[in-house]
């Protein structure tokens, strides 16, 4: 059989090395086995025991410190182990209590304490704590035991004395320190030297918690071994406090390999819990190897470097399953991040090498980085052509079923992913790592893979999308990329199956070397960057509410809906608050077409997909944004007295409706047209008079509230036209537009564009083939740039006509808002 070395060392791992994740698993997705003699309540007992805290009560201030004095403790229930939660040592006194709380008296015996540099003790004085700063000095009689810094020499053994523990400071930003943590025998000392090798000492840094003990306790492990429990326990709490320290000064990843608990005595009723509340705020992760009994069994019979203790395999799988399950409720109720690592045949070294990068990056940022990253590389192989791109969500959109679902069943075991996003953590990202943690413990890289096919043979796209992509594939301008929270490979190789794999690009999730996870933010975000740097018109199609964020933000959002019993039970609640709350703007595909509609038709209205018409309006070419702004003297004038900054209140409102019916009649004319009509002449008899195309079904909408002064100067040269005040583009409403030919969007200012996309987005709903004509008395230049937002949705002849076009980027707020201008605001602002 190997060892666990060559185990960890696998030769054959795959070249692709994993990107850096952070995982936070605090769902029970391997549960613990269950033991009689070990209760809830002794458990919580034995916590309670541990910490002697408020629930709630968090960490204490700086100068908040726990007062040791004497108290005996019978060490005869000890067990042959003295390693604490930090300790890689195996032998001497078992410790069955851990180190009080704050405030809490506990009796040591013969401590350890720093000596003169000839071995003599030092006299009784005043000390503080190197670490901290903060804290008061105490006197010490005769002699003290100080939290240890790198002027502190290492402890020898002294009388019994009256000890300070401080409390490390409250940081802003909570150091970084990981524990490798399992039992006994399990690979964490040489785990912790690979990943040494792997990482370097630049951001981390290692240690095995019994080189820490050796150092600060005179005489090291074997003098450890002989103190008394609480005297342990104290050395443990300054072990820990000086690696969290050390890691708070020097900005690094701490790594420790450390023991929540031992229990090498078989007939011992119960592991003896060694873990301290300097362990509790300390750790920020906790990554459990979780190892075969047999391996750890066989490891501890070839390790001749430690006096080990024969332990069979069956009482080692005991031992591991209480200390996980024990371990991870902790983590879980003291905010500690936890993940046990599933031993499989891929190298384990390289996995928590790129786990701990992870902890050492933002994990929000660095996760949407990589998924950027992705979506760039897609990007970069497109045809350059790209004008618009469908964004398409997988399970329940392209097809009717849920892959993740089928993935558990096809391996036929409890799906866990019901469980981890049910839990507290919701749909977070860390609820979506954890979902990815369960891949790697379920399957190794051989049967991911297998799984992954066998599940993508079972998926039938629906023909309605097999049809548009299709046609995607036809045209140079349209792209198409799936963006699923679910496994990207299934969805590669259903895309490959459905010969769409040249013409689609996947991004998704899988196990942890895949990089990255997709959440609900991350969509949204790589809709944003496909407009923003790629200048797409953006069509997203999803079902669930974990699309709403990536509806909202696209040009033309669809909801897809399918049948009654498998479409998502929570979307219709989500769905009616993203539109009348969050002002989302979708229609929605019935997917098969016989299914009941959401909402009502009203608020949600149908895009047919079988339609000629409505999928010819994916594939509309973009036309150039048409800008008509006035260079003449007239218009000249009409700037100073709008630029002036002693011009408010009614007489920049005069102003604004002036140029409102300037634009009117300069340019609006123009762009739109002018019909004849039949006017009674003065002099009797009628004559041929002029007024703008359709004026009689024209709606004029003034933007509240600083475009309303320019609206009513609209209004009154085209008076026959329909007139709406619009707080938010739901002010616009059906039977504005319908059977209305043009529609004019008035507003002081356009300065990024965002406010008339969104209108925009609300008139497309309701009636798509209406003439839009943006009217303003000044648009910024970047908005009607060359792949700005306002160029974007320009492919339906939109026209922007403004008195004057401005390279200045700066959004007026307070004093030189037009707004407050207008209306003498100023001061509320």
């Amino acid at each position: 059989m190997a060892t666990l070395e060559q185990l960890f060392s696998y030769p054959n791992t795959a070249a692709k090395k994993p990107q850096p994740m952070f995982i936070r698993p605090t769902s029970p997705i391997l549960t613990a086995t269950k033991d009689p003699k070990i209760t809830e309540d002794k458990s919580e007992k034995c916590f309670a025991q541990m910490l002697k805290q408020p629930e709630g009560s968090g960490r204490t201030s700086t100068k908040q410190k726990a007062e040791v004095v004497g108290r005996d403790q019978d060490s005869t229930t000890s067990m042959n182990s003295s390693s604490s939660v930090i300790s890689g040592a195996n032998s001497g006194p078992m410790v069955s209590t851990i180190a009080p709380a704050e405030g809490e008296p506990v009796q040591l015996g013969n401590l350890g304490i720093a000596s003169t540099p000839t071995g003599q003790p030092q006299p009784s004085v005043a000390t503080s704590n190197p670490s901290n700063p903060d804290a008061k000095e105490v006197e010490t009689a005769p002699y003290q035991s100080v939290v240890p810094g790198d002027n502190v020499q290492p402890f020898r053994c002294a009388p019994p004395a009256k000890v300070t523990i401080f409390k490390a400071p409250q940081l802003s930003t909570k150091p970084i320190v990981v524990g490798i943590y399992g039992i006994s025998g399990c690979g964490k000392s040489y785990l912790v030297r690979e990943l040494k090798k792997k990482l370097g000492e630049e951001d981390f840094v290692f240690h095995d918690g019994s080189a820490i003990i050796d150092n600060i306790v005179q005489g090291g492990l074997e003098s450890f071994k002989k103190l008394k429990p609480d005297e342990q326990s104290h050395f443990r709490i300054l072990a820990i406090q000086k690696i969290r320290n050390e890691c708070a000064e020097n900005g690094k990843v701490g790594v420790v390999a450390g023991h929540y608990s031992f229990w090498e005595k078989e007939e011992d009723d119960q592991a003896k819990v060694v873990w301290t509340y300097g362990d509790r705020d300390t750790f920020t992760h906790m990554l459990y190897l979780n190892v075969p009994s047999n391996i750890v069994e066989e490891q501890r019979k070839g390790d001749t470097s430690r006096d080990r203790a024969a332990v069979s395999a069956a009482h080692l799988e005991k031992w591991q399953n209480r200390e996980m399950g024990e371990l991870r409720r902790v983590c879980s109720k003291h905010n500690i991040d936890f993940a046990d690592l599933k031993f499989y045949h891929d190298d384990l070294s390289e996995l928590t090498a790129a786990l701990l990068r992870g902890f050492k990056e933002q994990p929000e940022m660095s996760n949407l980085c990589r998924a950027t990253n992705a979506l760039d590389e897609i990007m970069a192989k497109g045809n350059p052509k790209l004008e618009t791109m469908l964004v398409l969500d997988g399970d329940r959109t392209l097809c009717a079923v849920d892959t993740g679902n089928m993935f558990w069943a096809e391996l036929a075991k409890t799906d866990p992913l019901k469980g981890i996003f049910s839990g507290p953590l919701k749909y977070t990202l860390n609820a979506f790592l954890e979902a990815s943690s369960s891949y790697d413990k379920a399957t190794d890289s051989a049967l991911y893979e297998s799984t992954c096919k066998a599940v993508a043979a079972k998926v039938k796209l629906h023909p309605e999308f097999v049809k548009l992509l299709s046609m995607v594939e036809a045209d140079s301008h349209v792209g198409a990329v799936v963006v699923s929270c679910g496994l990207r490979r299934v969805w590669e190789i259903v895309m490959e199956d459905a010969g769409f794999s040249q013409s689609v690009g996947v991004i998704g999730a899988g196990r942890v070397d895949n990089g990255y996870v997709v959440t609900a933010e991350v969509k949204a975000a790589l809709v944003r960057r496909l407009q923003d740097k790629y200048g797409m018109h953006v069509w997203a199609f999803g079902d669930s509410p974990l699309d709403l964020p990536m509806l909202k933000e696209a040009d033309e959002a669809i909801v897809v809906v399918g049948e009654k019993g498998s479409r998502s039970k929570t979307m219709d609640e989500a769905l009616e608050t993203a539109i009348s709350v969050d002002g989302l703007l979708a229609r929605q595909a019935l997917l098969p077409s016989h299914v009941d509609p959401r909402l009502d038709t009203d608020q949600l209205r149908l895009f047919d997909m079988r339609s000629p018409e409505e999928m010819k309006s994916i594939f509309l070419r973009r036309t150039p944004l048409t800008v008509r702004h006035a260079s003449t003297n007239a218009a000249k004038l009409l700037q100073t007295p709008m630029r002036n900054a002693e011009t408010s209140g009614v007489a920049l409102q005069a102003i604004h409706k002036k140029v409102g019916w300037f634009l009117a009649t300069e340019l609006i004319t123009e762009v739109v047209g002018m019909e004849e009509h039949q006017i009674p002449h003065v002099q009797g008899g009628s004559a041929a008079g002029y007024r703008l195309l359709h004026e009689g079904r024209t709606t004029i909408v003034a933007l509240m509230r600083g475009g309303e002064p320019m609206a009513k100067g609209v209004h009154e040269a085209f008076p026959q036209a329909m007139f709406v005040h619009a707080n938010c583009p739901f002010d616009l409403k059906v039977h504005h537009l319908k059977r209305q030919e043009t529609v004019l969007l008035v507003d002081s200012v356009i300065n990024n564009g965002t406010t008339i996309v969104e209108f925009m987005k609300r008139i497309k709903v309701l009636e798509p083939g209406i003439r839009v004509v943006i009217v303003t008395g000044v648009a910024q230049k970047k908005s009607i740039a060359e792949n700005g937002p306002l160029t974007r949705i320009g492919r339906d002849g939109m026209t922007v006509v403004a008195l004057r076009v401005s390279d200045n980027k700066y959004t007026g707020k307070g004093g030189t808002d037009t707004g407050n201008r207008l209306f003498n605001t100023t001061h509320l602002d």
